[in-house]
């Protein structure tokens, strides 16, 4: 039998399976980098009981911000939405472990409404 379905623990982490999912750029938080509806939706479509999913990056800074549609999460409408992200993981019974980054020097990649 393949490995793929059996327990593993990496660290102080125990997962029912080997299934992960990798950070994928989904571009798709709204106004202000806000996981909203359709980023709960994505996730909790994935998550499964014992797995492990990585986020796409979430931005830490407002000017680290590299892509319109990217979600921060350096304020606390951010933290609210993936909140709700984080909700229907763990509802799910799966771990989530956020991918954090800062796109380095560069001009603010912001909306209209955001400038």
């Amino acid at each position: 039998m393949s490995k793929l379905f059996t327990n593993i623990k990496v660290g102080p982490q125990e997962f029912s399976h080997r299934v992960v999912l990798a950070p994928l750029s989904r571009l798709r938080a709204e106004t202000g980098g806000v996981p909203g509806a359709l980023m709960v939706e994505y996730y909790e479509q994935r998550a499964s009981e014992g797995g492990f999913l990585i986020t796409e990056s979430a931005a830490v800074f407002v000017d680290g911000n590299g892509y319109l549609g990217s979600p921060g999460l350096y304020d606390d409408s951010q933290i609210a939405g993936w909140r709700l992200v984080t909700d229907v993981i763990h509802a799910k019974g799966g771990k989530v472990f956020a991918q954090i980054y800062h796109a380095g020097r560069q001009v603010a990649c912001r909306s209209a409404t955001e400038s």
